[in-house]
């Protein structure tokens, strides 16, 4: 049979502790404490303090080098938009060369494939393919 974990929490709800024993009620009560059964393993989880549970963590974001996203493109898809004289085209390459990193998910690269879309270099499912 599997342990029951437990949460204990503060009057705000605040986490401050995990783990498959618990303090009676009246020692978590003198404390300020309450104890909550949780419905699994929390391990790997992120507390939720309105809810008072425990969420699936947030996905990490893809981090990549900048050679790794500009395989993404086709040949074809590359040549076209390193060719394009765009200013801000040529600004968003240039950002990639100079990166030491490019996450995914951030700003200015999903507005540089927007960007790449409106300017009839990428597809829409292919930016959403390249950016994701």
């Amino acid at each position: 049979m599997p342990d029951t974990w437990y949460a204990v929490v503060d009057g705000a709800g605040n986490l401050v502790s995990t783990g498959t024993s618990v303090a009676d009620p009246t020692t978590l009560a003198e404390q300020g404490y309450t104890a909550i059964t949780l419905p699994l393993d929390p391990t790997g989880r992120v507390w939720d303090v309105p809810s008072r549970t425990f969420k699936p963590a947030p996905a990490k974001p893809t981090i990549l080098t900048p050679w790794q996203f500009v395989q993404r493109f086709t040949p074809t898809e590359f040549a076209a938009i390193e060719s394009d004289p765009d200013p801000i085209v040529r600004q968003f390459m240039l950002m990639l060369q100079v990166a030491g990193t490019v996450i995914v998910a951030d700003a200015v690269v999903q507005n540089g494939l927007a960007y790449l879309v409106s300017a009839g270099l990428l597809t829409s499912s292919r930016a959403s393919v390249i950016g994701t």
